[in-house]
């Protein structure tokens, strides 16, 4: 059970992944469905494992997941304030909760089973395997037994075919992509750090009070950016 306590420099990297996590679900989810790119699942996920991944790392609480799950859901759900089918705003907000929910318990699963100091690839892809697995079997069960009749319908589970591709091919296929950036995070994770490295000595430079107060602001900027992309794009 998690016992750390949360400070202001988490809260801030929960935003910012956070925000930034819903600004690529925004803008390639609307340029993905503006080229109608039938493979957009093998993106989606992947990238949402990029962005969770990212603030567990930077808060090393696994709770951060699941507070940035909600704060992207919450963003996603401003949409119902637009004209448009419901099931296109709700299923995604289900989605990126379960996908959060689902990662951080497979954290706490293999944290409990690690032997070593570092995971065996076979370790890493069981790992992925179970939280993708999970948040899918959840996902068909909201939409088995929660959503209404005509949402149920049009959904992935309307079709056998559908339903076998969505939960076996789409799942083994991503979960290989995932445990590959899993095994490579050291390179991968390369940009990020370099990024975040120059952030922290150029902040040094501004005295402490101008740097809280720049880094809120550029935090609630990326929020507003988001919120607004939510409203424009969709």
């Amino acid at each position: 059970m998690e016992q750390k306590e949360y400070g202001k420099n988490d809260w801030h990297d929960i935003l910012l992944w956070g925000a930034l996590w819903g600004i690529f679900e925004a803008t390639a989810g609307y340029l993905l469905h503006l080229i109608s790119f039938g493979m957009g699942w093998l993106v989606w996920y992947p990238v949402a494992c990029f962005f969770m991944a990212n603030v567990y790392r930077a808060t090393n609480k696994i709770s951060s997941i699941l507070w940035m799950g909600l704060l992207c859901s919450s963003i996603k759900l401003l949409n119902l304030m637009l004209p448009g089918r419901i099931d296109k705003v709700v299923n995604p907000s289900v989605s990126i909760v379960l996908e959060a929910a689902a990662m951080a318990a497979a954290i706490c699963v293999f944290q409990q089973m690690k032997t070593g100091e570092s995971k065996s690839l076979l370790q890493k892809a069981a790992m992925v395997l179970f939280m993708n697995t999970g948040w899918r079997l959840l996902y068909l069960l909201y939409l088995l037994f929660i959503v209404p009749d005509w949402m149920r319908e049009i959904s992935v589970v309307a079709v056998t075919g559908k339903c076998v591709n969505y939960f076996v091919v789409q799942n083994l296929m991503t979960s290989v992509f995932i445990t590959a950036g899993y095994h490579f995070k050291g390179f991968l994770l390369r940009p990020v750090l370099w990024a975040e490295q120059r952030l922290c000595v150029s902040a040094r430079r501004i005295p402490l009070r101008l740097r809280l107060a720049a880094g809120s602001g550029a935090v609630c900027a990326l929020l507003g950016a988001d919120i607004a992309l939510q409203f424009f794009l969709s």
